[in-house]
């Protein structure tokens, strides 16, 4: 092979570099080109599975929780996890703080369920919020809003403008597509309220809101919808 002349050495530096250059532009703020990749490219299991989050139902201790024997890690930040992949139509296998408490939930193969966690006394309950198959629009991003609030019936709409979900009930989901873009988010129930601002979200992105009332006052957080990297256990 004929060596690479100066003009060729220099031409394959620039095209490295605009590689690399369109790599960074796609990333979001705070994020590695290294988390993305693996956020949009994460090994997915075979046919046949659900997938299964955790959330807990207000502020204060983060339990240890774990999922078919295997430690699921919590978000301090917005109190919830990311999805598990977990064999679907058998009984979950989860326990809080050592303690067993799925014995009833069976994920339906291909169905979203988001468990919400909740600590009366000294015992764990969790409600189950089957949000069926996921569906997305290439075009637009998709907003989950979550009431965790009991004997709330929630509202979301956008900061002093219209209104978005109504008339949400506790344990409960709404869920639509929006235009990706930046806006302030206010959550209410009753006479109170929580706002959030939304980020820059990307066609084709899943972006949960979790309504939840804690030390007498409501908190609205979110975070993106992602799923562990599957492995075989």
């Amino acid at each position: 092979m004929a060596p690479l002349l100066p003009c060729d050495r220099l031409s394959r530096r620039l095209f490295g570099f605009a590689v690399l250059l369109l790599a960074l532009s796609i990333v979001r703020p705070g994020q590695s080109p290294g988390q993305e990749i693996g956020r949009l490219y994460a090994t997915r299991p075979p046919p046949g599975y659900a997938f299964v989050r955790i959330v807990m139902a207000s502020d204060g201790h983060v339990p240890r929780i774990q999922v078919d024997f295997l430690d699921l890690l919590m978000s301090e930040a917005t109190g919830a996890s990311s999805y598990r992949a977990v064999p679907g139509n058998q009984p979950l296998n989860l326990s809080i703080d050592g303690s067993a408490v799925s014995k009833d939930i069976v994920p339906g193969a291909g169905r979203y369920l988001t468990l919400v966690i909740s600590k009366t006394n000294s015992d764990w309950t969790l409600q189950s919020i089957d949000e069926a198959q996921s569906s997305s629009d290439g075009l637009k991003a998709r907003l989950r809003f979550f009431n965790l609030v009991p004997g709330c019936t929630a509202m979301l709409k956008i900061a002093d403008g219209p209104t978005i979900f109504e008339q949400t009930s506790f344990a409960s989901v709404r869920s639509r597509t929006i235009n990706p873009v930046i806006a302030k988010l206010e959550g209410s129930c009753g006479e109170g309220n929580a706002l959030l601002t939304l980020p820059q979200l990307r066609t084709g992105d899943y972006y949960s809101l979790f309504l939840r009332k804690g030390s007498g006052r409501l908190r609205l957080t979110g975070q993106l919808d992602e799923i562990e990297a599957y492995r075989e256990r």
